[in-house]
């Protein structure tokens, strides 16, 4: 996400809490100023990334809403920065923010509402730069993800004898990467090739290459991931 405003050299604080989410990874929670301040970037500690945000409780009326922040901590020094309490300052498209933190508490402490709002966010967040990197946090939210309702225009995927390797897809919005779920675990895969056919009717005929995750014989669900977003799709029985 960007923005053409240059922050203030102002800072409000915050009350912050963090939760783990995998060896490298922290969510933190903290209510927005009244000024709804966008995240752009973690000033500091400098060895602190912000990878993705979101906002819930947009439409509460009894509190102001939270803003929810995936960090990335890049070496151990970060890591235990992040172990006692301390402070993140944090650039917003309206002027610095400080967010006070207390040690990071087990990830199954963080509201319902908000795993479901950072699935979402996350998932919707995968790029090149970061796709193996997010294993963690995709891994605890995968049962979050898992009730994300099937859309009546969701699209259709037919698996390959190897389904991680191939598979097609109706319709011509080629993903960049496609999340498969089962019993045994999650895998995520890049979209290596896409062979299009407009007619008689839309599909693509994709190549996979898997980039981390069990081997998967049979998926469950299977989520479409690219360009800022995610879909999950309708499974075909059958050879693609």
């Amino acid at each position: 996400m960007t923005a053409s405003v240059k922050p203030k050299r102002s800072s409000n604080i915050c009350e912050g809490r963090l939760f783990d989410f995998g060896s490298d990874w922290v969510l933190c929670s903290f209510r927005l100023p009244t000024s709804m301040p966008i995240p752009l970037a973690v000033v500091a500690p400098s060895n602190i990334a912000l990878e993705t945000w979101a906002f819930t409780g947009m439409t509460s009326r009894a509190n102001r809403p939270i803003c929810l922040m995936l960090l990335r901590m890049e070496d151990a020094e970060a890591r235990a920065s992040l172990a006692r309490e301390m402070r993140l300052v944090v650039a917003t498209h309206f002027h610095l923010i400080t967010v006070a933190t207390t040690p990071p508490e087990p990830a199954d402490g963080i509201d319902l509402n908000d795993q479901k709002v950072m699935a979402e966010a996350v998932l919707s967040a995968v790029t090149p730069r970061n796709a193996r990197a997010l294993a963690d946090p995709i891994a605890l939210l995968a049962p979050t993800l898992r009730a994300v309702p099937l859309p009546k225009s969701a699209p259709e995927i037919m698996l390959g004898s190897e389904p991680t390797e191939a598979c097609t897809v109706s319709g011509t919005d080629v993903p960049n990467y496609i999340l498969f779920d089962a019993d045994a675990g999650l895998r995520l895969t890049r979209v290596a090739t896409a062979r299009l056919t407009f007619s008689p009717i839309p599909r693509m005929d994709l190549d996979l290459e898997p980039l981390w995750g069990a081997k998967i014989e049979l998926p469950q669900r299977t989520f479409l991931v690219g360009h800022g977003r995610f879909t999950t799709a309708r499974l075909r029985t059958g050879t693609a």
